[in-house]
Parts: C-alpha cells; structure tokens; sequence
C-alpha cells in the first residue's frame, strides 16, 4: 500500500435521516490524514472530527460482531418458529 504524504480527501452522500433526496447537509467530506487519523467534515462547514485509524479500525470490528449476533438470533428464531 502507497504510504500518504499529504492528505486525501473525497466527498460522500450520507443520508442520516428518513428522506428521499439528499441535502446540502447530507454530504460529507472524509479525509484520510498522513498521521493514521481520519476526518469528518459536514459540507459546506469548519468543524471537522478526527479519530485515530485504529479506532475506526476497532468499531468496525465490533459492529460487524454485533451484526452477526443479530443474524444468529433471528436464525435461531425462525429456526425455534418464535417469529
């Protein structure tokens, strides 16, 4: 993997609440930081939050262990007949 030197930045569309078409607010600009940190910026605003990339790393991790006991319990639900 290519090591940054300067900082990367894209522009996504993050949908937070229940509506069909995106808003200015919507968007979001995240950049990867030479540093190991990332950043989240609303557009169109300052404040932008860091995190360090180990820690993104980590709640990824353990939300996608969340998901898989989510999964195994409506598994073992509909396996009993209880839903």
């Amino acid at each position: 993997m290519t090591e940054l030197k300067k900082p990367v930045r894209r522009t996504t569309e993050l949908l937070l609440d229940n509506r069909i078409q995106a808003r200015d607010r919507d968007r979001i600009i995240v950049t990867l930081y030479p540093d190991l940190t990332i950043g989240f910026k609303q557009y169109k605003r300052r404040r932008e939050y860091h995190l360090p990339l180990a820690v993104c790393y980590k709640l990824a991790i353990l939300e996608h262990g969340k998901e898989e006991r989510r999964r195994k319990a409506l598994e073992r639900k509909i396996k009993k007949g209880k839903f």
